[in-house]
């Protein structure tokens, strides 16, 4: 069975791009113009193993529809790549790190995209494996969902700080209203690195 992926692009041209390009790599694509209908689908019982997600969309931004996504038991597992053409902030790239997969910047390719998607699958499937060891091992859901989302973190910090470096080299670059810079975004990674370890030294956990 492909690979199902939900494009959700507000500019009905490059949604249809990303459709027709991807399904020409094997992949079952669905394209949606924007984030309430993304939703709306979901609540359909329509489940795609990625959500390749534009963050500037009207009158529902991307940021606003992942908290929606991720807010909703029955779908908030669906992993997320953000898109968009938009520089990215020290403050936002703390918040995405909980909730997306990759943050991948536009302009770009469906077939540059497929990469990134690969990997992300790849990703996932290697951790699946770590977690159905860790279920069988007795631990607790709330320790096993803690652990995906601190490993998800720790992974997708350290590629949005390299993203940020290469944007802005070691200066705060573009930062938010409240001055959150690159140091700030570095404590936060050494948190929950630390805090990743801990718990994964606890359940024997090697990844």
């Amino acid at each position: 069975m492909s690979v199902a992926i939900l494009i959700v692009d507000d500019e009905p041209a490059l949604n249809e791009l990303f459709v027709i390009g991807l399904k020409k790599y094997g992949f079952s694509t669905e394209g949606v113009l924007g984030g309430r209908e993304c939703l709306d689908l979901l609540k359909d019982a329509y489940r795609p193993d990625l959500i390749l997600l534009d963050m500037m969309m009207e009158p529902m931004d991307g940021w606003e529809t992942l908290h929606h996504i991720k807010a909703d038991q029955d779908f908030r597992k669906i992993p997320v790549i953000m898109q968009t053409g938009k520089n990215l902030t020290f403050k936002e790239a703390e918040q995405f790190s909980y909730y997306i997969e990759d943050y991948i910047m536009k302009p770009i390719t469906p077939k540059r995209c497929v990469g990134f998607i690969n990997e992300i699958l790849e990703k996932l499937n290697s951790i699946q494996s770590v977690i159905d060891t860790a279920r069988t091992a007795g631990y607790s859901e709330s320790e096993i969902d803690r652990f995906i989302t601190l490993h998800r973190a720790n992974d997708v910090s350290a590629r949005l700080m390299r993203l940020l470096e290469d944007r802005y080299g070691t200066s705060s670059g573009e930062q938010d209203p409240e001055s959150y810079g690159p140091e700030d975004f570095q404590a936060f990674r050494t948190k929950i690195k630390s805090e990743y370890d801990e718990l994964a030294q606890k359940m024997g956990i090697t990844t």
